[in-house]
């Protein structure tokens, strides 16, 4: 649940970021659909450059062309997009992800301990 709702944030945030291969938002990596965002979550969960991807999806990121409408100022495409929301979006994601990982472990022995106790 965690994922979906992290998802769908961050494609309505992050979404119309300017796909680049010299960063870390590029064509295998990014918010544009549901699927590759709960790829980029679930890569993000693993501790794999969760950093540069914070840092691709900061403020003044260029816009993706078909994101902008004709009638805004040409400023917002070249560095419109992105936002400082992006530290805390992702670092409250791997907080809360550390904790559920934890808390499922600490379950999971609690378990087995009593499994083998009995």
């Amino acid at each position: 649940m965690l994922f979906f709702i992290f998802a769908i944030i961050g494609m309505q945030v992050f979404g119309s970021i300017k796909l680049d291969s010299k960063t870390s938002i590029n064509r295998h990596n990014n918010f544009r659909s549901f699927f590759q965002a709960l790829i980029l979550l679930f890569r993000c969960a693993t501790g794999e450059a969760w950093q540069q991807i914070m840092q691709s999806c900061l403020s003044g990121r260029p816009c993706d062309p078909a994101s902008v409408s004709p009638d805004e100022p040409d400023d917002i495409a070249e560095s419109g997009c992105g936002s400082f929301l992006a530290y805390i979006y992702f670092v409250s994601f791997i907080f809360l992800c550390s904790f559920l990982v934890g808390a499922t472990a600490g379950l999971l022995v609690g378990l087995l301990k009593i499994g083998i106790e009995q």
